[in-house]
C-alpha cells in the first residue's frame, strides 16, 4: 500500500471517528437537556408548595419565518414570596401570544407560584406545570428522547460501519463458511 492512499484512509478513518463523537455528543447533550428540564417538574409536581406570587413584567415578540408566517413567543418575571418572609424572582417563557390580560401590564398580577422547599429559586407559575408524569413525560422526554436517539442512531451506525470496513475485529464479523461443509 503506498503512503498516499494510506495518508486517505487515516484522513477518513479520523473524520468518520470524530463526525461520530459529535453526533454522539449532541445526543448526550440533548438528552441532558431535556431530563434537567424533567428533573425539576417532576420535583415540582411532587414536592412542591406553593405561595401567592405576582406577574411584575411581560413582553412578547414574533419573528418571520422562511415560509412567509410568523412565529410569536413571550416572556416575563414573577415574584414570590416564602413563608419566612424571603423573595424570590422567577422567568417565565413560553411560544405564542400572551393572554390578553397580561399584554398591557399596568400592575403585578396575582397568579399561584410552586416552589421546592429544600431549594426555593427552582419555581414555576402552578398553572404552567404539567398535571400528571404522562403530560410531563409527553412535553419534555419524548421530543428530547426522539433527538438523542436519532443522533445517537447516526452516531453509532457510524461507528459500526468503521468496525466493519477496517476489519477491527475480524474473529467477530468474519465467518468462513470452509468449516460447516
Amino acid at each position: 500500500m503506498n503512503s498516499i492512499t494510506l495518508k486517505s484512509r487515516l484522513l477518513a478513518r479520523w473524520k468518520i471517528i470524530t463526525v461520530m463523537l459529535v453526533l454522539i455528543g449532541i445526543g448526550s447533550y440533548t438528552f441532558y437537556l431535556g431530563v434537567v428540564d424533567v428533573e425539576d417538574e417532576y420535583e415540582l409536581i411532587y414536592r412542591g408548595e406553593t405561595t401567592l406570587g405576582y406577574i411584575t413584567d411581560t413582553w412578547e415578540d414574533v419573528e418571520d419565518m422562511d415560509s412567509g408566517g410568523v412565529h410569536w413567543f413571550y416572556g416575563g418575571t414573577y415574584t414570590y414570596q416564602l413563608p419566612d418572609g424571603r423573595e424570590f424572582t422567577g422567568k417565565l417563557e413560553g411560544d405564542g401570544r400572551l393572554k390578553q390580560e397580561f399584554r398591557f401590564l399596568t400592575q403585578p398580577y396575582p397568579v399561584e407560584v410552586t416552589y421546592l422547599p429544600t431549594h426555593p429559586v427552582v419555581s414555576r407559575i402552578t398553572a404552567d406545570l404539567p398535571d400528571s408524569i404522562l403530560r410531563l413525560i409527553r412535553s419534555h422526554l419524548f421530543p428530547y428522547g426522539l433527538v438523542s436517539v436519532f443522533f445517537w442512531f447516526i452516531g453509532f451506525y457510524l461507528l459500526w460501519q468503521l468496525i466493519r470496513e477496517e476489519n477491527i475485529f475480524p474473529k467477530v464479523f468474519s465467518y468462513n463458511r470452509s468449516k460447516d461443509t
